[in-house]
């Protein structure tokens, strides 16, 4: 629902540019008449796409999203996520935690194999851990198994994790791609033959690798050895196409089962259409967008100033208009869907005079105030240029930066901005992971770009690490999360969510919560199924 503050839509319109808003808050176009409802190719296998080839798929080397989805196919861990981001077994059958929260200890499933024939045991465990911590490999994802003091074996089926100190969303680390479990002699037998792993994996998980063609598709075959459930389909293939309109085009004579995201753009007209509009949906993403406020510059060392800003934007309407309203208005960083989200915590409301009030107090109408912005998507170049209008209005000059990414992130690093555009996905999802890395105190310079220094933030945040009853943790988390939204170290925007479409003919197709949260399992073509 839109704001009931008096900021007319026709006003709206007129301080900001871009034809994508005049789109995006137009609504309606089901004038389309484009083919649509056509049938599969191949009823046999799931087709797919991403616009960007895969760096690797080798778990120790993964960092992006769409690797650490296809490694989630080819590999399993001891634990994994389901489509609502709670944790299920894997490999591991069963598991204890003891001594305050510092022994993990896994017994692995009996019928737990590798796709090569071999059954996985504790060993394999604990390979593949050191492979990630050993220096010599400088993996990225090294963070996800760090707090790991030491490993034991009692047999086989057996392995204890032992921490150094307990950390609460220790567990969800667990379901991340670098914990996944590799087959020493498989790598080993990559490294003799000098082909990267992530060129040839093989794993445990319900889909095996078959086939990779650089820039045009992977194919996957199922895994009927795999000891979870097993796929519905007999071949998942994810091909390649750089150009999202490209794919569009392929979804509607029927080469592609579902667009995911759906472009921005395109959203009118696909969630008006009289046909596709029943096959369009709406997820929600564990993500924060915001606008990252430099704490150590005069006047914002101030919370009040800061918080000046928040009530001079009216949220809502911003996010109809550039983003077709795919998202949740934010009450802090933590995303709805995890502990600690505040949801009756109430609103900043717009209020123009009050950010007046405040920020006449300071210097700010006697200078320019820089925002950078990192180069990419046009849906955050629109906000920047509504923001910049709106505080026009304020008296304040504002001068966007739109960097290209290597000079926006040197930038943020070395605090050379008044403010930032910001958005940050789920690594895991944890309420931790929206709080320690981007607002504790001993991060300032690595994840906590705002330089936020706080001591009851910080108390607050390590409390709820060390917490391991879940009611108590939550309760800390809230806490942290809203006195985050107070003193306004970054004003938040929205929580982004984003729309897909699938085909009719296309059943048990959804977006999990966390990227690595699915595995295609439930998926099935149904031909009968087209209207």
């Amino acid at each position: 629902m839109l704001s009931s503050i008096p900021l007319s839509r026709r006003h709206f319109l007129s301080v900001s540019s871009g034809a994508a808003l005049w789109t995006a808050c137009g609504g309606d176009d089901s004038s389309y008449s484009g083919s649509f409802f056509s049938p599969s190719p191949d009823p046999k296998i799931l087709v797919l796409y991403d616009m960007n080839d895969p760096p690797t798929l080798d778990p120790a080397r993964s960092w992006g999203v769409f690797d650490g989805t296809l490694i989630g196919l080819v590999f399993s861990k001891l634990v994994c996520f389901d489509s609502k981001a709670a944790i299920q077994p894997d490999l591991a059958s069963d598991w204890t935690i003891d001594e305050g929260g510092k022994r993990y200890t896994f017994r692995l499933h009996p019928a737990a194999r590798f796709s090569n024939g071999r059954p996985i045991i504790a060993d394999d465990v604990k390979y593949s851990f050191e492979r990630v911590l050993d220096p010599r490999m400088a993996s990225s994802s090294q963070w996800v198994l760090e707090r790991i003091k030491r490993m034991e074996i009692a047999d086989d089926r057996t392995i204890t994790l032992v921490l150094e100190e307990p950390y609460a969303p220790f567990l969800g680390l667990l379901a991340m791609p670098a914990a996944s479990i590799v087959p020493r002699e498989e790598v080993e037998r990559c490294e003799r033959e000098g082909v990267p792993f992530g060129e040839r994996p093989l794993g445990g998980g319900p889909w095996i690798f078959q086939e990779w063609k650089h820039d045009r598709h992977l194919l996957f075959h199922r895994n009927d050895n795999y000891c979870g459930v097993k796929p519905n389909m007999a071949k998942l293939k994810m091909r390649i196409i750089g150009n999202p309109f490209t794919a569009v085009a392929e979804f509607e004579i029927g080469n592609i089962a579902a667009i995911n995201p759906l472009p921005l753009p395109e959203v009118p007209r696909w969630i008006h259409h009289p046909q596709w509009k029943r096959y369009v949906e709406l997820y929600p993403l564990l993500n924060i967008d915001m606008l990252v406020i430099n704490c150590e510059r005069p006047p914002f060392d101030n919370a009040e100033t800061r918080r000046a800003f928040a009530h001079s934007i009216e949220t809502p309407l911003v996010l109809q208009c550039v983003r077709a309203g795919a998202g949740t208005i934010s009450r802090g960083p933590i995303p709805p869907g995890l502990p600690g989200y505040s949801e009756n915590l109430p609103l900043i409301p717009y209020d123009l005079d009050k950010a007046q009030s405040i920020i006449q107090k300071t210097n700010l109408r006697d200078r320019i105030l820089d925002i950078v912005f990192p180069y990419n998507e046009d849906y955050i170049r629109s906000t920047g240029e509504v923001i910049q209008a709106l505080w026009k209005k304020l008296g304040i000059r504002v001068r966007l930066q739109q960097l290209e990414w290597v000079t926006y992130r040197k930038y943020l690093r070395e605090g050379n901005f008044d403010m930032a555009w910001r958005n940050w996905y789920a690594d895991y999802p944890d309420g931790d992971n929206f709080l320690y890395p981007l607002f504790h105190s001993s991060q300032v310079g690595s994840g906590n770009m705002s330089r936020f220094r706080d001591a009851e933030a910080d108390a607050l945040i390590e409390r709820s690490q060390r917490e391991l009853d879940s009611e108590k943790r939550r309760a800390l988390l809230e806490q942290a999360n809203e006195l985050l939204y107070r003193k306004t170290p970054a004003i938040f925007m929205w929580h982004q969510a984003k729309y897909a479409v699938h085909q009719p003919w296309l059943e048990g197709y959804s977006e999990p919560l966390i990227f690595n949260g699915t595995r295609y399992l439930k998926e099935r073509i149904v031909e009968t199924a087209l209207p």
